[in-house]
């Protein structure tokens, strides 16, 4: 469904929704229900420019008990609006506990897709790459400070662990439903990783707006070739906070509409989808 809506947007815009309650604007009800309402008006407000949502699943187990509701009722609208999701979970485990993580996204949530960590190994991605109707997007480098910690750290050859992990994932891809996440404060990490993982395997990208990362940069880097033509969905560029929290008032959810419009417009030079 994202190779759709990308090719017929001409866009690789992904939105995030990432509610807090203390963020609410204006006349929204600080409850469960008020996000809800606010993630169906940010949804309806940005629908014509966006490819796909992510909502991050902790901002809805933070509700509480409503938490799960509420992010049903979310996915639920997403796909009313032929909207493909994304769930942020960052799963990695293994065995029963991975395989019920999948039922959990992919089966009660009715996810697309899902982000996860591969730190255990393949044990922890196989109970999600089964599912050949899902995606699945695996961390490869995050758009975090403290990333350096671990996924700059390179093995006796010099390499990176993230150029690794870029590596892993393509070898992985063995049924064309792994994609990576790579932040977009990185755009030249991002370049070598494009090229380890190929032009097809899909990339999620965020860190675009509040956490600094350059949209231009971002899509010459992620997308195939040096004419920027890419598979349609290829690449997905994620914007949270710069559009859900574009305005706190009344307006919060036009002022979300034209953050998503100004970035799906500055996107159109730059693709030239297939």
């Amino acid at each position: 469904m994202a190779v759709e809506k990308s090719r017929e947007l001409r866009s690789c815009l992904c939105v995030g929704l990432d509610p807090v309650l203390e963020k609410l604007p204006e006349g929204v009800e600080r409850s469960p229900n008020g996000v809800l309402a606010f993630c169906r008006n940010i949804i309806e407000a940005t629908k014509d420019y966006v490819v796909c949502f992510k909502p991050n699943s902790a901002f809805f187990e933070a509700l509480g008990s409503d938490g799960f509701r509420i992010l049903r009722e979310v996915i639920i609208f997403c796909h009313y609006h032929r909207a493909p999701v994304i769930l942020d979970v960052k799963r990695g485990d293994i065995g029963s506990t991975a395989k019920l993580y999948a039922q959990a996204a992919f089966d009660s949530l009715d996810a697309d897709a899902v982000t996860l960590t591969a730190y255990v190994g393949l044990d922890g991605i196989s109970p999600f790459r089964e599912r050949t109707d899902r995606s699945s997007f695996i961390l490869c480098y995050t758009s975090n400070p403290s990333r350096t910690d671990l996924q700059t750290k390179e093995d006796k050859n010099g390499q990176p662990l993230y150029m690794h992990m870029a590596g892993l994932i393509r070898e992985w891809n063995q049924t064309g439903n792994l994609g990576a996440v790579v932040g977009a404060t990185a755009p030249e990490e991002l370049v070598s990783i494009r090229q380890a993982l190929g032009p097809d395997i899909p990339i999620l990208c965020p860190g675009v707006g509040a956490q600094g990362g350059d949209l231009e940069a971002s899509m010459k880097a992620g997308l195939a070739g040096d004419n920027l033509h890419t598979q349609a969905g290829s690449l997905l560029i994620n914007a949270s906070r710069g559009v859900i929290y574009a305005s706190n008032g009344a307006d919060y959810a036009q002022a979300a509409a034209n953050a998503a419009r100004k970035l799906h417009e500055a996107m159109q030079p730059l693709m030239a989808v297939s």
